[in-house]
């Protein structure tokens, strides 16, 4: 299981539940001006060596996923959606390299969902926004 394909497959996976255009956060990635959206940025990942010499690493991969909408209460409503979508769905691992080929089936946890006012209030790109914390973990073989 490769970072990549982990974003790639939850791109995919969201983009196809809920019909949304879903962007890929990266440095000098422009947003899309029109609601709702959602992005996927990578945050930090944690190895942890679990025999020894190295022969297995947990790795867990985290992700921020940002939801943005035009009110509150499309906001709350997708929220529920997304929410279930962590909750409950096995995430097709695909080939970020080869979007044809399908490596497996992936859970992901859900950490926590934190909505977030906007910073400023002439700001109204930042308005209706609230994020999830997501992680995957999985094992690593030498």
């Amino acid at each position: 299981m490769r970072q990549i394909d982990v974003q790639y497959s939850i791109i995919q996976h969201l983009a196809k539940k809920t019909g949304f255009e879903v962007v890929w956060v990266y440095d000098g990635v422009v947003l899309p001006e029109t609601k709702p959206f959602i992005t996927v940025q990578q945050r930090q990942n944690t190895p942890t060596v679990v025999s020894k010499q190295r022969e297995s690493v947990r790795m867990v991969y985290r992700f921020q996923i940002g939801l943005h909408t035009n009110t509150a209460t499309e906001r709350a409503t997708v929220q529920e959606r997304l929410n279930r979508i962590f909750l409950f769905d096995k995430i097709a691992l695909i080939n970020a390299n080869e979007p044809s080929q399908t490596l497996g089936l992936f859970y992901v946890n859900l950490t926590a969902e934190v909505p977030l006012p906007a910073e400023e209030v002439a700001d109204k790109t930042q308005y209706h926004r609230v994020y999830f914390d997501i992680e995957i973990d999985t094992t690593l073989n030498a």
